[in-house]
């Protein structure tokens, strides 16, 4: 898992993408202004929650607040984190930069030192770390249904919106189609489409690449896309095992203008790019940081930070904390992240 890191780490860099882990101890311990949201604050990012799209697998949040911490408190626990203290964080491929981001900023280590204490194990599987008590805080996207019934999420954790994402649809850059509707590609993938030529295209079979069940954006997929429509069965070949290899897979097919597939806006724009790929409109909207952030893309949903309902660690939620509060939405939107208050 560490060289798959390294990897991306690598590419996040090249693309020049999260340039956020600028220490911010040393404004927390010298500042007496509170970074804690106001409640007029607090009332934006609960406006801004009621606007996003719910969480429809029986996940519920609790981003209409953010946790409760004493200004005093709050800043004592950030002043105090170091590499040696600093909480168990695991979640998502598509986080890991915002990850690094964090915990350079949080304590001052270097490039290095934070990819060192890096290891994230993926969406589900990192509920189950968080259940398991092996990580103190999640970075993370939506889990799958059997994952929210099987660990009991909606009564054990405590779940806080703290950014946006998208699923977003790529192709082949050769492939005249720019933009679907959203029952075209339902089409495609329940398929009751199978030639570009029935869409506008070219008169060429279309190859349309899936996730694995239990993938963040398999689960993004089902729910924001295919809602009550069922997939069609893939065959083994149009099965791509990780959110690099769906972008791989679409970019080295053979016949390339045939092919698309789906992943989440952040990972397919920031931290695994392949030249000749496009997104493409749906409903006539592109996906981007602004159309997210607006609404104006329909299918957003917002990411999470997570940390245990029962003995959260002091560190943990003051990070949660931090999070939600202008200062760390900036930091958020300051790695390429879609941040969940709206801008005006």
């Amino acid at each position: 898992m560490r060289k798959f890191i390294a990897v991306l780490l690598i590419l996040v860099m090249l693309t020049g993408v999260c340039a956020c882990g600028k220490p911010i101890r040393s404004e927390t311990e010298e500042s007496s202004e509170t970074i804690v949201p106001t409640t007029a604050e607090q009332t934006t990012v609960e406006q801004t929650t009621e606007q996003t799209t719910a969480p429809t697998t029986g996940q519920t949040t609790e981003a209409t607040q953010a946790p409760t911490e004493t200004t005093a408190d709050y800043q004592t626990v950030l002043s105090g984190l170091t590499l040696a203290n600093y909480p168990k964080v695991d979640g998502s491929t598509a986080t890991i930069p915002l990850a690094m981001g964090l915990i350079r900023a949080l304590t001052g280590c270097s490039e290095a030192e934070a990819e060192e204490s890096i290891d994230f194990h993926g969406t589900d599987p990192s509920y189950h770390q968080l259940a398991e008590k092996t990580a103190d805080l999640l970075v993370v996207y939506t889990a799958a249904d059997t994952t929210v019934e099987e660990l009991d999420i909606e009564n054990t954790m405590e779940l806080h919106e703290i950014g946006l994402d998208a699923l977003v649809f790529i192709v082949n850059e050769e492939n005249p189609i720019e933009s679907l509707t959203a029952d075209q590609v339902r089409d495609i993938y329940s398929g009751k489409i199978t030639n570009w030529k029935e869409v506008g295209g070219l008169d060429q079979e279309i190859v349309a690449f899936q996730r694995p069940h239990l993938s963040g954006s398999q689960t993004l997929m089902l729910e924001l896309m295919m809602k009550d429509t069922e997939m069609s069965e893939p065959l083994e070949e149009s099965i791509s095992e990780t959110m690099g290899d769906i972008i791989n897979d679409i970019a080295a097919y053979d016949n390339s203008a045939n092919a698309i597939g789906y992943s989440v806006y952040y990972y397919a724009k920031n931290m695994f790019t392949q030249p000749g790929l496009k997104f493409i409109a749906i409903d006539g909207v592109l996906p981007s940081n602004e159309t997210i952030n607006s609404g104006e893309y329909g299918y957003t949903k917002p990411f999470y930070g997570v940390i245990p309902k029962e003995a959260p660690s002091a560190e943990a939620r003051a990070i949660l904390t931090y999070l939600l509060t202008p200062e760390g939405q900036q930091m958020l939107e300051d790695c390429g992240y879609v941040p969940i208050l709206k801008k005006n």
